[in-house]
């Protein structure tokens, strides 16, 4: 009896070895490629492979610059496909429509197809043939060369060569499935009517379903005159033949003709450290680092880090310590990354973007002017200890455009990370340009310092409070304000935000609240749903739900922005308070927290900071 029963259990598990043998061959489904018809193999650049939807759907997402009906169908595997029941070699054309079956052997697969309608293209081929090594790289140290292949909205194609690297970008969205990326081409090139450029940015948004965050704001802070906002053009972006998502393609914060005009002290710095080294080839990175940094350093006053640039030689002129600078507000958790920064008195770090390898003069400089308009910034009267204004060291009509779009944005990050300043020799420092905007328009649960980010009729950014992660191991807010919270409380700058609404700001905004996204939106919206079904955004794998989803998604944003719009045009011109608006319990935390982390950072940072 024993012998039987273990003989019917042998075969049992014999019997679910075959059953698990058998689904595993119906899981692996053969590689399937498109191509345009007049492609001779499925190894071309611009080949896309279908996706396997979250339903168990196969989808073929189509870009922009597929303009056949009819495309190329290349396959792997000994099986003979049939296309709805038509046989097709690998190789041959063929008429897909927007659903249908795939037959290899005796496995069929459901497939949909999906095309985007309006928006450019981008194809990049990595060296390796994989993103693997690129996404697993959170410092965004690694890279990869490659080619690059970039049509425009209508098939033409605007780029086909090679791509000296690609490599991993973000801070918090880098976390996300979805990631960003830096491209660099060999040479400075024109893409999509940009300018030329070698540096560019694939902005992911993957936390923004409605992809409309960056662009509206990008647009706005253009139209309104902020210096130098960036450029964007959304695309799809295809990686090694796989569909990896809508994205945005932007030009790069960089000091630059063509970007942010202002003088490269980078460029001054190189040149006079490969004369005072003799090297021609000379690397920066060779350079050792000076000042106080390390891991702690970004929470210590009145610090400064830079780079060892050597003196220049006899019969060169120092370049001039006044411009151009390109610098950025951020976490002190971020600071320890950067090579050249410094901290302010009141525990503002900034990095310095250009010169990216500032010399001990250059950060005492830029160190120096930025304290004092802190100074002044803070002091009642907007006067600092050697009697400047506020204004005399800030342009200040970009002090309050900046302030007015970020209000319209409701963005947590404004004046805190991601917010740019740049000074050229000789001038006044001027707010922007503009950067990371993806959690702005409502788009953003979290609440700080009693402000609710998706309430369109509250005042946000001028309560802003520094936040950042402290020894206890939280990003959360401090008790001090930021630079724009402390100009908000100044009357004259109150009044001109108020004047400058009038002027121009508020028509514009109201321009972009309705038909300016609205048009947008229509553009990216078949890119977006594809987006949608990709990464299964809204729990569905069906275009059509997935298209209804996104529309809802705009509607929701362009709500936020038209509410927002009229409150600010309803209140703007007084001094806002918060009173009321903060718990006695979330008072004192943030009363007394600061002074216990302060103190707990001190001896840390005395135990632990790396001094040259």
């Amino acid at each position: 009896m024993k012998k039987l029963l273990a003989l019917v259990l042998a075969l049992l598990v014999a019997g679910s070895c075959l059953a698990l043998t058998a689904d595993g061959a119906k899981a692996a489904a053969p590689t399937v490629t498109l191509t345009e018809p007049t492609a001779t193999s499925a190894r071309t650049p611009d080949a896309v492979r279908w996706f396997e939807a979250s339903d168990g759907t196969w989808i073929f997402f189509l870009p922009s610059a597929f303009t056949a009906k009819s495309l190329r169908l290349w396959y792997s595997g000994s099986d003979v496909l049939e296309v709805n029941g038509a046989k097709v070699a690998s190789g041959d054309t063929c008429y897909l429509g927007e659903s249908g079956k795939i037959t290899a052997g005796k496995n069929t697969y459901p497939y949909r197809v999906m095309q985007s309608i309006g928006v450019a293209t981008v194809f990049v081929t990595t060296q390796s043939g994989s993103m693997t090594a690129i996404d697993s790289d959170p410092d965004h140290v690694y890279a990869e060369s490659g080619q690059l292949k970039i049509f425009d909205a209508n098939g033409k194609s605007q780029y086909d060569g090679a791509l000296s690297s690609i490599k991993g970008r973000g801070n918090a969205s880098w976390k996300e499935v979805k990631k960003g990326y830096n491209l660099k081409l060999d040479k400075k090139t024109d893409l999509l009517g940009m300018g030329k450029s070698k540096k560019w940015c694939l902005i992911a948004n993957h936390t923004d379903k409605s992809l409309l965050c960056n662009a509206v704001m990008f647009g706005a802070a253009k139209e309104i005159g902020l210096g130098y906002s960036p450029l964007c053009r959304p695309c799809d972006v295809y990686f090694n033949g796989e569909y990896n998502g809508s994205y945005l393609l932007t030009t790069k914060i960089e000091a630059d003709s063509k970007r942010v005009d202002i003088h490269n002290l980078d460029d001054d710095n190189e040149e006079i450290t490969q004369a005072a080294t003799g090297d021609p080839d000379f690397e920066m990175d060779a350079l050792p680092q000076r000042g106080v940094y390390g891991r702690y350093a970004g929470l210590l006053e009145n610090t400064r880090k830079w780079v060892d640039v050597p003196a220049a030689p006899a019969g060169t002129a120092e370049p001039d310590v006044t411009g151009g600078y390109l610098i950025e507000m951020e976490i002190a958790n971020r600071y320890q990354d950067e090579l050249s920064g410094f901290v302010t008195s009141r525990s503002q770090p900034y990095i310095l973007k250009c010169p990216e390898y500032a010399s001990e003069a250059q950060i005492n400089y830029i160190a120096d002017y930025v304290q004092r308009l802190e100074d002044a910034v803070f002091d009642d009267g907007g006067v600092n200890a050697q009697g400047e204004s506020y204004r005399d060291l800030a342009d200040f009509d970009s002090l309050v455009n900046y302030y007015l779009l970020s209000e319209w944005g409701s963005n947590m990050d404004s004046g805190l990370t991601s917010t740019y300043f740049y000074k050229d020799a000789g001038g006044k420092l001027y707010a922007g340009p503009v950067w990371d905007y993806d959690n702005a328009l409502g788009n953003n649960p979290d609440k700080r310092y009693g402000c609710d980010y998706t309430n369109p009729e509250e005042f946000t950014v001028c309560f802003g409070r520094q936040y950042r992660n402290t020894v206890f191991g939280t990003t959360d807010a401090m008790s001090k304000p930021t630079l724009y919270n402390q100009l908000c409380q100044k009357q004259e700058f109150v009044n001109a935000s108020r004047a400058n609404w009038d002027r121009n700001v508020g028509a514009v905004l109201q321009s972009w609240s309705t038909d300016k996204l609205d048009a947008y939106a229509a553009t990216v919206e078949r890119s977006a749903a594809m987006n949608a079904v990709r990464w299964n955004l809204f729990d569905t794998a069906d275009p059509a739900a997935a298209l209804a989803a996104y529309r809802q998604e705009v509607a929701n944003v362009r709500d936020f922005a038209v509410r927002r719009t009229a409150f600010l045009n309803a209140n703007l011109g007084t001094v806002q308070t918060q009173s009321g608006r903060v718990s006695l319990i979330a008072r004192m935390r943030f009363a007394i927290l600061p002074m216990i982390n302060d103190m707990f950072e001190r001896m840390i940072v005395m135990l632990h900071l790396e001094n040259s």
